[in-house]
């Protein structure tokens, strides 16, 4: 089961006349309309968000503390806990979603504003986090032991390297590659461009089946894990272009939560974890989509889909709070002691509280600070003519 996972960057407001949200964010245009109404957010999909980066949280702690002090109190577990693992599926998935949905027909695709507001958007925050993890693993006597090479290779998410600081961070190559390839295509023109997209993919997949070449960076370009942001992109075009059924949807989200629950039962291991996991993932996002897309969430969903917009910050934060949650139980023998899951529970409500704050008071004002400010338009030169 692969560990760690990815961060979805970007959903938000989409159309004309909204707040500049999801548009802005991912270097698409206003344009016309395109005669289908879609919701400015896609809520649950937000909410999901939030919830698959608590699973990741919530496996990661356990396993950490589980490992270092108290056994689980139950054989089980372990192994329940570490589903929150599916958290990096899911997230691909919804990756290739919102990359299609923020270019439905009828907007124009802005390659080098696309290109500029993805580098913003993960690098300088991402850079101040893994600062922060430096600093921490100095004061606390765990500093790295990385040449600068590998330094360099973190801090630009280059394949093989991009672990080296902030563990989670191999999900981040795997996003840009994805968004390299998404920017390319996408010249092409949408529906276009994603049948180039869907190609080269499985083209990429199919060669590495049959080279299996011991290196990173062929091994991310070949990996199985791009079908899952495929996969996302489809289901984002047949929902920007009106070719989602209207019922449904819930039909098929019962059905992916009944496929992981198969999962869990079958055993990890037991297949390649993009059948295993992606399929459900594949089928809980296109659920979400149709069953969004036939009726308003409720105000529950809304109000906790907030949550989705730090999953970013919590992705990158989460790791370091562990280490400095070890620490404090190093000195507080009660707390190690307790059972795994007890400690997991509100150590992942408290990195959520982090995260929220991490978001909105550094990553927002840090996006603010960067990103060029438009020009108002000239006034109108008075005439005397009506």
């Amino acid at each position: 089961m692969t560990n760690g996972y990815a961060v979805i960057i970007g959903i938000g407001e989409r159309g004309t006349g909204m707040s500049r949200g999801l548009i802005s964010e991912t270097g698409y245009e206003p344009a016309a309309e395109t005669g289908i109404a879609l919701p400015a957010k896609v809520h649950s999909i937000q909410l999901m968000r939030a919830i698959a980066a608590m699973l990741v949280v919530l496996f990661h702690v356990h396993q950490a503390f589980a490992i270092r002090f108290t056994p689980p109190f139950f054989a089980v577990e372990s192994y329940l806990f570490a589903f929150g693992a599916v958290g990096v599926h899911i997230f691909f998935v919804i990756s290739g979603f919102i990359m299609v949905y923020t270019n439905p027909p009828g907007k124009v695709f802005a390659a080098k504003t696309f290109f500029r507001r993805r580098l913003l958007r993960i690098y300088p925050i991402y850079w101040l986090c893994a600062a922060l993890y430096v600093a921490v693993h100095v004061l606390i006597g765990q500093a790295y032991h990385i040449d600068a090479r590998e330094a360099a290779g973190a801090l630009l998410l280059l394949p093989g390297n991009a672990s080296s600081i902030i563990g989670p961070a191999w999900t981040l190559a795997f996003e840009m590659y994805f968004y390299l390839c998404f920017g390319l295509a996408m010249l092409a023109g949408s529906g276009r461009g994603l049948i180039i997209l869907i190609g080269f993919f499985t083209i990429s997949v199919a060669a590495g089946a049959v080279l299996p070449i011991d290196h990173p960076v062929w091994t991310l370009v070949t990996s199985s894990l791009l079908i899952e942001f495929i996969a996302g992109a489809t289901i984002g075009w047949l929902l920007v272009a009106g070719k989602l059924p209207s019922r449904g949807g819930l039909t098929i989200t019962m059905t992916a939560i009944i496929l992981f629950g198969a999962g869990i039962a079958a055993g990890y291991e037991r297949v390649p974890s993009v059948v295993m996991w992606g399929v459900p993932s594949v089928l809980l996002i296109l659920g979400l989509a149709m069953h969004e897309a036939a009726r308003a969430p409720s105000a529950l969903v809304r109000k906790l889909g907030h949550f989705g917009d730090s999953s970013y910050a919590l992705y990158l934060i989460h790791i370091l709070l562990v280490t400095l949650a070890i620490e404090l139980a190093r000195q507080i023998p009660w707390l190690a002691d307790q059972p795994p899951a007890l400690i997991a529970i509100p150590f992942a409500l408290a990195a959520l509280l982090v995260a929220e704050f991490l978001h909105h008071r550094v990553e927002k004002r840090m996006l603010g600070w960067l990103t060029p400010r438009r020009k108002p338009p000239l006034p109108l030169v008075q005439t005397g003519h009506p």
